[in-house]
């Protein structure tokens, strides 16, 4: 009788663990895929900038340069069309200064959405939420038609107000997760030992934010660096390009160099995947740590 009971309880054991097993199983199977999926495109790229002209159109598949070669690469740095240099440099003024003006204003929004209390804030921070739903071309449209009644259209000015505003309600709100996670003790002590408001927020708030005010940062940052339609939206002038848009000038519309074009793209996106590498810690305990509350 105790064996039989000893046997049922194996036997449970077992199919628990059988059933745990496969559950992680088929997790690590489907985050590999995934991973493959979104890897792929990124993969066949590089690939494509280091194979010689000839190999390219081969209609068979191969996963690693035929022909190994950094023409691709000399084309696109030599070329004055490419005008690498000065997008290069555009892209990073305007996303530089528009992520600075957006963290700006939504480490003071995001402060006062999770310190104060006043007449309309479920309202207001339920419109944060909605207007992310929202396409973005649809809310270029009218961006574009205030600009142009501003005089910002084919200036810096107003691909950075566009920037700056695209960005705020989910910065707002990521910052607002962040800062319900300070206690708000450590404020009053402050203000109670003689400290301002504002004296309170420089010498205590904000150097515990700056995890969560980092990570929006760099996430505006991203955002702005490979932004496309805004940019050509806006800008139409040829100097005044991004590294996104000048890709497109880059191409031409009668014929297409596939390598110097796919050389051009991992140029673009080399900066953003360095930083990412660089701050990925950073930034995934900066996007977390408003959610341990």
């Amino acid at each position: 009788m105790v064996s039989s009971i000893q046997l049922a309880h194996t036997r449970s054991y077992y199919r628990k663990w059988g059933l745990r097993f496969l559950r992680i199983a088929i997790t690590y199977i489907l985050l590999v895929v995934i991973a493959l999926f979104c890897i792929f495109p990124i993969a066949w790229i590089i690939k494509t900038s280091f194979e010689s002209p000839g190999y390219i159109s081969n209609v068979h598949v191969q996963w690693l340069p035929i022909q190994f070669t950094w023409d691709n690469y000399r084309n696109v740095l030599n070329n004055p069309r490419a005008m690498i240099g000065r997008s290069f440099l555009n892209s990073l003024f305007v996303s530089s200064v528009s992520t600075a003006l957006s963290v700006l204003i939504t480490t003071l929004a995001g402060y006062a959405m999770s310190r104060f209390t006043f007449r309309g804030k479920f309202v207001f921070g339920l419109y944060l939420l909605l207007i992310n739903m929202i396409p973005s071309t649809l809310i270029l449209i009218s961006m574009f038609v205030l600009l142009i009644k501003l005089h910002l259209v084919n200036s810096y000015g107003g691909l950075i107000v566009y920037y700056a505003s695209f960005g705020l309600p989910l910065a707002t709100w990521m910052l607002k997760g962040h800062f319900d996670s300070i206690p708000i003790e450590l404020e009053e002590q402050a203000m109670i030992d003689g400290d301002t408001r504002l004296g309170a927020i420089r010498h205590i708030i904000l150097p515990l934010a700056v995890p969560g005010i980092a990570a929006v940062s760099i996430v505006i940052f991203m955002s702005c660096w490979t932004e496309f339609m805004a940019a050509l939206t806006i800008l139409q002038r040829q100097e005044l390009r991004t590294l996104p848009v000048q890709i497109i000038n880059f191409m031409g519309f009668q014929r297409v160099d596939w390598g110097p074009v796919m050389a051009y793209s991992v140029i673009v996106g080399l900066p953003v995947a360095l930083l990412f590498i660089l701050v990925q810690k950073q930034l995934v305990g900066g996007l977390t740590s408003g959610f341990s509350k």
